[in-house]
Formats: structure tokens, sequence, C-alpha cells
């Protein structure tokens, strides 16, 4: 059987399921070929094999091929995708890196496996936190091709959680225009208050992401349940900002009017509050392995009147099952804190402080208002282990201003604003998150070139959750940030009884923690508007000793609107 007989036989078993039968013939083949071409044979085998999840024997295929063609480049990339699901990542860069190593030889490979590479190696870096590195890979990658808009939109999102500013460097051949026009969704929450450009973004994004033919599964159903059916779409079920948030509002839906049901891609991390979730909902329907359409066909023999995503535009979101429209109402809630700028969500779920009737207009989505808070007061049933600040190398006479956010929502003017307090503030101390050693190096010469003393900012590594509840309890002041709140760490700030001071714009993102202290009374002493505003009132707090819970007591006063 010659080499082109072979990949026909394979296709046509592959074409009628036979796919153990294909894979067969491919090894006899191979096993008893002495073609120079088989290579060839070794790749489709392999690939063949890695579409099986038979992730162990596609490695031994591809480096067989590449015994064959060391330099064959479509192999290279696929035998490193190997490696790293097989948990060898440091193989994986080896075997992406090899392949741009060929770039100036006189027969190097076409410039979009180089770029492919590259890009690989971009992603793994970023998933180290080696964000230096990422951001190096990218750049090599956009120099070679500049019109790439996934690698400029990813380097732009590693430069934030670098805090590598300017964000937008310039680059060769890429201009501002495009730059700002490759920028995700979510990096632009974090770069302006603006909500025309946040809809803009919105726009964008969706347009060359996602190319979903719309459907109309439940068009002219209409059910009459003696109970309301209500669906959530998730995968972030789990240990997860979201799912920390959700579990007590589940349990809260009032059953003798609703019924409700998870539509649950979630990773089973092996948690309590895991298992705490999925009790909570009537019935779990777990989609991991089913497409969009099987999902959205489910979802429409459930019946289910109202179907919400919890994800937006956010990583892991399945837009694909609301585009098919299997529900006869259809919003977002809580996993993206902006509009979606996707035509199939009816409503947004929020609050008339997060996203006043004069935003609205900003997002495609209707609001559908709660009477509080959007973001539910939700009590934390870790325990709180007493700690003393001599554990973490803080002074007992220091006023400790805590920044435990998310380091890519920190902005040049946030960090200026916080290096301004520690000048004006005698016993001020900046107790910030040591995420990664990129963004740590960075911060520190930031800090420096504003002169600012570093011994006065103390740099603490992420721990677990009881030892950052443990951390929280020990500051006196908690910094927001601007333009894109806090929400989860926010509620847990507000459970440890400090004072968090928040800054509120024109978007959804920058209201949030402004809605979580309007709803519990505190807006005034707590909510500014200006940079100068935010500053005094830290300072103002800095004249004072909390020494209880800032909070009066704090009930749960937040009902599901639907």
């Amino acid at each position: 059987m010659q080499l082109a007989e072979l990949f026909t036989t394979c296709e046509q078993l592959q074409h009628a399921g036979k796919t153990e039968d294909a894979l067969h013939t491919y090894k006899t083949w191979l096993d008893a070929s002495t073609d120079p071409n088989r290579f060839m044979g070794w790749f489709n085998y392999g690939s063949l094999l890695q579409s099986t999840g038979n992730t162990q024997a596609a490695e031994v295929a591809y480096r067989e091929c590449l015994g064959v063609k060391p330099r064959f480049p479509q192999a290279l990339i696929n035998l490193g995708l190997t490696l790293e699901k097989l948990g060898k990542r440091d193989e994986a860069l080896q075997q992406w890196a090899s392949l741009v190593s060929q770039r100036y030889l006189q027969d190097a490979p076409p410039s979009d496996m180089i770029t492919m590479a590259l890009n690989h190696i971009g992603r793994v870096q970023e998933e180290l936190k080696q964000y230096d590195l990422a951001e190096q890979a990218l750049e090599q990658s956009l120099a070679i091709d500049p019109k790439q808009v996934p690698a400029l939109q990813h380097w732009i999102h590693i430069r934030q959680k670098s805090c590598a500013w300017p964000v937008y460097k310039p680059l060769p051949n890429i201009t501002p225009n495009a730059m700002l026009m490759a920028t995700s969704p979510l990096a632009m929450l974090a770069l302006t208050d603006d909500p025309v450009q946040q809809l803009l973004t919105a726009f964008a994004f969706v347009e060359r992401t996602y190319s979903f033919k719309q459907e109309f599964l439940c068009a002219g159903r209409q059910y009459h349940h003696a109970r309301k059916r209500i669906g959530f779409v998730s995968g972030d079920l789990c240990v997860h900002a979201v799912g920390l948030l959700l579990a007590e509002l589940i349990e809260g839906i009032d059953r003798t009017t609703n019924e409700v049901v998870a539509y649950d891609f979630s990773p089973e991390d092996g948690t309590a509050h895991r298992a705490r979730l999925k009790a909570a909902f009537d019935h779990v329907r777990f989609i991991h392995t089913l497409t969009d359409r099987q999902v959205a066909e489910q979802i429409l023999a459930d019946e289910i009147d109202v179907l919400i995503d919890l994800h937006g535009l956010s990583s892991g979101a399945r837009p694909g099952i609301f585009a098919l429209h299997p529900a006869p109402k259809q919003g977002t809630y809580l996993g993206f804190i902006g509009t979606t700028g996707m035509p199939w969500f009816d409503f947004v779920i929020t609050d008339k402080y997060a996203l006043p009737e004069e935003l609205a207009r900003y997002f495609t989505e209707k609001p559908l208002y709660v009477e509080v808070c959007f973001i539910p007061l939700t009590r934390d049933e870790t325990p709180v282990r007493e700690a003393s600040r001599s554990e973490f190398g803080l002074s007992d006479d220091a006023f400790v201003m805590a920044a435990f956010g998310n380091v890519y929502k920190i902005t040049p003017e946030m960090f200026a604003t916080w290096m301004e307090l520690l000048k004006e503030i005698p016993r001020g101390v900046l107790w910030i998150i040591d995420d990664n050693p990129t963004t740590t190096a960075n911060l520190k010469a930031h800090a420096t070139a504003a002169n600012a003393d570093l011994s006065r900012i103390q740099f603490t590594p992420r721990t677990t959750h009881i030892e950052y509840k443990a951390k929280l309890s020990l500051a006196d002041v908690f910094l927001d940030t601007f333009p894109y709140n806090c929400g989860s760490t926010a509620n847990d700030v507000v459970q440890a009884g400090v004072p968090i001071v928040t800054m509120s714009g024109r978007t959804m993102v920058s209201r949030m923690g402004g809605s979580i202290l309007e709803a519990i009374g505190k807006s005034a002493d707590l909510i500014a508007h200006t940079y100068s505003e935010y500053k005094e009132k830290i300072k103002a707090l800095s004249e004072i000793k909390v020494t209880q819970s800032y909070y009066p007591s704090l009930g749960n006063p937040w009902k599901f609107p639907i």
C-alpha cells in the first residue's frame, strides 16, 4: 500500500466511524514501512491518537515522526501540545523553542508555524507567571506578523498583569488604534471608565471571536409551570470568585415559586464549597462533554423559563448555547461586570447604584434591578485564624493599607495615589500582593521612580483562604482599585469588618464597590469620586482607630429578582 492509499483508506474508515480500525491500519503500515515520507503517516497517526485522547501514544507517534524528519514544524507544534497536556510544560517549551530557532535558516519553516510556536510559548509562560518571558515571546511573534489580533490582545493583558506601564507600549507596525481595537473586554474594564469605549470593545470582541448563527429553538413556546424554572450556566461552580458569592444566593431562592437548575461544566475541585454549590440546586446537569447544541436541546427539554449566564465575556464562556435561544428569557449576571454586546441576552442583573438609568444606554442588555446591591453580601463559613501583625512583619502602630485585589486592576494613576498616601501618612504601610516576580519588580521600580520609601511597602505572597482572611483582619483599611473595583474581595473585606475606600466612576464595574457600601449605609464615609477625595477619606481613617467592626450588624437583604 502506498502512502496516498494509506491516507485514503484511513480517512474512509474515520468517516465510517471506525476509528480503531483506522488506527490499526496506520500502525500496521508504519511498523512495516521504510518509505522516506512515512513521517507524514506518523504525524497523521499521532493526530488521530491525540483526537481520541490517547495522549501518551500520540507523544510516541510524534517522536517517531521527528525521528524521520527532525525539523517537521507541524510535528514540533503538536508534540509540544501533547507534552503540555501530559504536564511536561518545560519539555513543551523546548519543542516550540527548537522550532523558533530555525527561523533564520535558509530553509526556515513557514512564518505562521514560527508565530504559532511563539504564541504557545507566550501562553505557557503566562500560565507559569513568567510574564517577562511571555511578553518577549509575543513581541517576537508580532514582529513577524503585526496583524495577529489574538496575539496582540494577549500581549496587552500580560502587560496589565505585569504592571508594565504604559500598557500600550509602542510596537513596530502596530498603530495605537489597532492596540485599542485588540484589547479584550476584560482588560478594558481595568483601563478606562468610559462606558462608550467598553461598549465598543465588547462589540469588536464579539464580532471577531464569535461567528454563531442565531437560532430560536424556543420560538413560540409559552410555559405555564407552577414554579418558574430558572437555569444557570456556569463553569465556575467551585472555589472561584463567582462560585464563592453564589452559594448562599442559590440557597436563598424561594422554592415555593421557583425551581433552580444548574448546567454545570465546573472542575471537580473536591472542596466542601463545590459540594455545597451542587446541593444548593434542585437539579444539576453536567455538561462538560456536551456540545453547545446538545446543551441547548437539554435546556429546551427541561422547559427552562429563564436562563442565566454566569460568564459573560469572561474566560470559559459558552455563548454558543445562548445563541440558540433555548429559553424564552436569557440574561447575564456576575461573571462579567459590563455589557457583553451579545444580541442573545435580554437582560443583565444589576442595581440602580451600579448601573444608574443614565448609564443603562451603554448596555445592550436591559437592566433587571435588584432592590439592593447586585453582589450578594455572602457570609463566608471559613474560620478566621487569630493572627498578629508581627508574624507578617508589620508594626502594631503602623496604619496598614491592604491591597489584595488582582494586580492587573492596578493602574498608574491609582498606584501614584498610593505612593502619595505613603508620603502623607507618616505611619502608613502599603501591604500588597506579591503575585509574581515580574510584577513585583515593576511595582518596586514604579515606587522608586515616585521617590517612595520601599521599606514601607510590604509584599505578601498569595496563600490559603484561611491565611488570606487572617491577613484581612489585620488591616486598618482596604484600598479598592479603579476603574475595576473589587467584587468578591470587597465582600470579604466587609465581612472582616475592615473599612474599604472605593472610587465610583461611569461604568458598572467602577461602581461595584460603591454599590456594596451604599447597601450597608457607608456611602458617605467610604465612596470617593476623584483621586483627591479618595486620598482624603483614607487619611481621615488614619486619624482614628477602628477597634471593632467598622460596619453595623450585617444582614443579607438580597433577594433574587426573578
